[in-house]
């Protein structure tokens, strides 16, 4: 089989994220750098501005004329993650994509090794890695979020494709669950290894879904659920009917 050369896509989706971005796209710039020191890649980083209202725009604009891998695409609508991640897939070419969200890093092996195992095994539509998380979390929790989040992964584009994206559905918008969805219908659409390295890191910010579940991941499963306690996250009819139409589609594409 002929071979051509790999390409690779980061997207970072950001709003109001001006005080972190630039250790995000820093993060990301090495982890290609050293992805490119190991192998012949093509890549990119589509930072996707959400329609901020601080200086994100600003600070990524200034990434692009100090890196050529990086490029900036500003929304004029505010349209939440979920659509900026979709609107970063279709605005590249790479076959590969990653996920970096604007508060969160990668760490430097992160992009050649979801490569290399996905390069050496063509029957792979995804690889994911290990987090470190930057508050106390209950062991029982950790392999789920390895499992559910957008950044500690790297996806082949035509099953990104295949699932129909992220939601962006406006309840989505609203309780920013669309990641935990995309990452269950691909877990059950494609065959996916992990690799047990921890090659990124998730901060926790106010608001975001580690600060929504801080009390629920410090506590084991059991004692959780017997607390009975709302760890943040709502299922509204809409987000229901997504979900179920989406699996059904999984179910399908299965050939069921």
């Amino acid at each position: 089989m002929v071979r051509t050369t790999p390409s690779a896509v980061v997207i970072v989706p950001a709003y109001n994220a001006a005080k972190t971005i630039d250790r995000t796209i820093e993060s990301a710039i090495a982890a290609l750098d050293a992805a490119k020191q190991a192998m012949e890649l093509e890549s990119e980083i589509v930072v996707v501005d959400d329609r901020s209202t601080d200086d994100t725009a600003a600070k990524a604009d200034a990434w692009t004329k100090k890196n050529p891998a990086v490029r900036l695409v500003a929304m004029t609508e505010n349209k939440g993650p979920g659509y900026a991640r979709n609107e970063g897939v279709r605005q590249s070419t790479g076959q590969f994509l990653f996920f970096l969200d604007a508060d969160d890093v990668f760490y430097p092996e992160h992009m050649k090794l979801c490569l290399e195992a996905l390069l050496t095994d063509d029957t792979l539509g995804y690889v994911f890695t290990k987090m470190h998380i930057d508050m106390p979390i209950h062991p029982d929790w950790r392999a789920s979020l390895d499992e559910s989040n957008p950044i500690n992964f790297c996806v082949r584009r035509v099953w990104h494709d295949m699932i129909g994206g992220f939601a962006e559905e406006p309840d989505f918008r609203t309780w920013r669950t669309e990641d935990t969805l995309y990452r269950k219908c691909l877990r059950e659409l494609v065959k996916h290894r992990k690799v047990d390295v921890a090659t990124c890191e998730q901060f926790v910010s106010p608001g975001n879904a580690l600060d929504r579940q801080r009390k629920k991941l410090s506590m084991s499963m059991v004692d959780w659920r017997a607390s009975g306690a709302d760890d943040g996250f709502h299922m509204t009819e809409q987000m229901k009917q997504v979900a179920m139409d989406r699996l059904m589609r999984v179910h399908k594409l299965k050939g069921g």
